[in-house]
């Protein structure tokens, strides 16, 4: 394959020179290094247009072709060198790679992150609002790629611990297995949190309180989570768990725990209606509203792409 379209391995930070992605290169060059892998910047440009002289029916381009100005190339590649020289002082034993592309950013950044360990994106771009809005290359690489993604946003600094919402999809297995191996590698405690919804009093009845040889909301919850977890405790002996079972919305509960957590990780897709979507509401909403990092991990993910 040649070097233009090959894909790369490690962690794959899209860097656009906003301060948004400062935080994302940052963030992606501490977990390579924890994950003693290599890190890839890349850089996306669009193609520029060419002049076109109109004739009837006919569309001709001028002099010039649809080829970019090598001056641009060599600007961004110079801009790349430069962060990936930061990256070095700061982290001198870490591997950097750097990538320059012309196409759409999303499209660019699941392209070369086809096969890495995770793609990292800053919350928002140049003229983003952070903590408000998601930018469109950060939702659409969300999207796009069947790898896990980390959207980086500011955390509390101090917060030692890993939040993940479980709900016994497939998807849900591969975030706890994600969550559990990231609060092993930065030595955090893992919060397991399975909500329900109360529902209409006339609808399951007595199933709500256990009646009639039902489980209770509360027992199943308990035994969703401990399904979930079975395992990996003992393969992650030093991360300390705790359960919880709560009542409300998902995305509320999740949103409210993420206040005081390092990373909050979430299922691509949960139980919801459309499970062929793809990408869920719960993880949607926090891609668009968590006030920590928040890693979105795809159903399948636990084993790496050969």
């Amino acid at each position: 394959m040649d070097e233009e379209n090959r894909a790369e391995p490690g962690v794959v930070v899209g860097d656009d020179g906003s301060e948004g992605a400062r935080l994302a290169v940052d963030w992606a060059a501490a977990e390579a290094e924890a994950l003693g892998t290599c890190l890839v910047l890349v850089r996306t440009m669009t193609l520029p247009m060419p002049n076109v002289d109109f004739v009837p029916g006919v569309i001709t381009p001028v002099a010039g072709e649809i080829v970019a100005d090598q001056s641009v190339v060599d600007y961004a590649e110079k801009e790349l060198a430069g962060v990936a020289a930061e990256v070095g002082r700061k982290r001198p034993g870490l591997p950097v790679r750097t990538r320059v592309r012309f196409g759409r950013a999303s499209w660019e950044l699941a392209d070369i992150g086809r096969q890495a360990e995770l793609i990292v994106v800053g919350a928002s771009g140049r003229g983003g609002l952070p903590r408000l809005l998601l930018g469109s290359t950060a939702s659409q690489v969300v999207h796009a790629s069947a790898r896990p993604v980390v959207v980086v946003r500011p955390g509390r600094e101090k917060a030692r611990r890993v939040v993940v919402g479980v709900d016994g999809s497939p998807a849900s297995v591969a975030a706890v297995r994600y969550a559990y191996d990231f609060a092993d590698r930065h030595g955090c405690g893992l919060h397991a949190v399975h909500v329900w919804s109360e529902p209409p009093e006339d609808v399951f009845g007595p199933a709500r309180s256990g009646g009639e040889g039902q489980q209770s909301p509360q027992d199943e919850g308990e035994r969703l989570l401990a399904e979930s977890l079975t395992g990996l405790g003992e393969l992650h002996p030093d991360v300390v768990v705790h359960r919880e079972v709560a009542l409300g919305s998902v995305a509320e509960v999740l949103l409210d725990h993420a206040e005081a957590a390092t990373l909050l990780v979430v299922g691509g897709h949960g139980r919801g209606a459309l499970r062929g979507a793809f990408l869920g509401s719960v993880s949607h909403a926090m891609a668009y509203h968590a006030p920590c990092p928040v890693a979105i991990v795809r159903e399948g993910v636990e084993e790496h792409p050969g």
